[in-house]
């Protein structure tokens, strides 16, 4: 490709990721576009009415376990299309078909209270956020964080428990869940990602380094997730995990790696708070599940916007098992609100739609695939 060819190849793949959301996008080779049919999967009425995290696990009987955090649940109001100001449930779950989604999804909640999907105990001042999982025989391994209450105020009053717990799921029936303590990571959160590769299950997690997020790796045989865990260090992979080194760093959140065909794609965004700070969606590629992960593009820009203002946004995760036989990466983002640009909550009723995944499907060829 010339260099005449490349510049207006990147002037078009910026100049569509800028249109609005309900646009038609023409698509080519190398343009990121909006799924509007796939967006459209999360703008539920009933069940799970909105939520953000949005990562999937793809199961053996065709459907994906879909889970989410802070999650609205029954209570939209189709007269005034609103749901009330605050969330009823901490996580919750989405059986949804691979092949067809819209194929009679399942909203899987628990019977505490709150219905948390995913809990442990019942002090309600600790709860989880689930990550990401697999399945393994007939059962599915989730990796989650364990989130306590600081009773601070404001959005950001709560930290995160340095203990690695993990939920199993057995396949049959979903609604049964147990859970497994790892025990402390040094305050690494293995919630970022697994992928099975030459026998082992490698899962990703990332600790704070004070500017930032370090991300780091660990493996163990895929059929054991009780045996020793090996990490990567600077020497080669070691079970003591004060030799485990970062593999990546950025500014940023959010994290998640997958391997799709020969490639470890990871996937991050630029840092993003409140309103207008952040719109970028990043990739990067490796050939080994450790790294370095090089060849960073841009493969979307937001243009979710509301009064010309941007959205907070933050975990972009990639769902590989939603092939859509054209070589293009499923991929879905979060928003939260408008921040102090726009009021999202007005007489204790919100636009579910501020609180929606969106999704975008990356070309590989894009990506470096």
């Amino acid at each position: 490709m010339n260099n005449f060819n490349v510049i207006f190849c990147t002037i078009l793949f910026l100049c569509l990721s800028c249109k609005k959301e309900d646009a038609s996008p023409e698509v080519s080779p190398l343009t990121t576009y909006k799924d509007v049919d796939f967006t459209g999967y999360f703008k539920r009425t009933t069940g799970i009415v909105a939520a953000d995290a949005a990562v999937s696990i793809p199961m053996n009987n065709g459907k994906s376990l879909w889970l989410f955090g802070d999650s609205y649940i029954d209570n939209y109001d189709p007269l005034t299309k609103t749901v009330p100001c605050l969330f009823q449930v901490r996580n919750s779950g989405l059986l949804m078909g691979i092949k067809d989604p819209e194929s009679f999804p399942v909203t899987l909640l628990g019977t505490g209270t709150p219905k948390s999907y995913l809990e442990f105990g019942t002090n309600t001042s600790y709860w989880f956020w689930p990550g990401a999982g697999y399945q393994q025989g007939d059962t599915a391994y989730i990796f989650q964080s364990r989130i306590r209450s600081t009773g601070t105020s404001g959005g950001f009053g709560f930290e995160e428990v340095d203990s690695q717990y993990v939920a199993k799921i057995r396949t049959s029936d979903m609604t049964k869940v147990f859970y497994i303590n790892l025990g402390m990571k040094k305050k690494i959160s293995f919630t970022n990602g697994v992928v099975k590769s030459d026998g082992f299950c490698y899962v990703y997690g990332i600790r704070d380094n004070g500017l930032g997020r370090d991300l780091m790796v660990a493996r163990y045989p895929e059929n054991n997730i009780y045996a020793d865990w090996e990490y990567r260090g600077n020497t080669g992979w070691a079970k003591d995990i004060n030799a485990c080194v970062k593999i990546h760093s950025e500014f940023t959140s959010s994290f998640h790696i997958v391997k799709v065909e020969s490639k470890y794609v990871l996937i991050t965004t630029q840092f993003s708070a409140g309103c207008d700070q952040g719109k970028e969606i990043y990739s990067y590629t490796s050939e080994n599940p450790f790294g370095p992960f090089s060849n960073k593009k841009t493969v979307w820009i937001l243009n979710d916007t509301l009064q010309g203002h941007l959205p907070f946004f933050y975990l972009a995760y990639a769902h590989p098992e939603y092939d859509n036989g054209k070589k293009e990466l499923l991929i879905t983002y979060c928003i939260n609100g408008y921040g102090t640009c726009v009021a999202s909550c007005k007489n204790n009723r919100l636009d579910p739609d501020v609180y929606r995944p969106r999704a975008i499907r990356v070309p590989y060829a894009l990506i470096g695939i």
